[in-house]
């Protein structure tokens, strides 16, 4: 069973100087389209989260490695790193875990 899609990724996303875009359910939202304290969020959702949905991310950002299928496995394997270091860089929160698991 595949590991679902979510994690606590929060960053600017569309547009704004500060973590503006959440991940639900591996997609994107914009934390500033909610109308109401607590209420629900109304725009996003077509951009898959740069650290749970990576693959994708890469494949919405329209990014396509060249050369033959083991020289595009190994630059899709650096970009996913690429991606996910950039992610992380960017994250208000701890996408990765790392302060409950103790890992640096």
């Amino acid at each position: 069973m595949p590991k679902p899609l979510g994690c606590n990724y929060e960053a600017p996303t569309f547009g704004a100087r500060y973590p503006d875009g959440t991940c639900i359910e591996g997609f994107m939202w914009d934390l500033d389209s909610c109308d109401e304290p607590g209420g629900g969020l109304t725009s996003g959702g077509d951009i898959p989260c740069p650290w749970c949905n990576t693959a994708a991310h890469i494949e919405w950002m329209d990014t396509r490695p060249s050369g033959n299928a083991r020289q595009r496995r190994k630059a899709a394997r650096a970009l996913i790193a690429k991606v996910r270091t950039w992610a992380d860089e960017r994250s208000s929160f701890d996408p990765a875990g790392r302060s409950q698991h103790g890992a640096a």
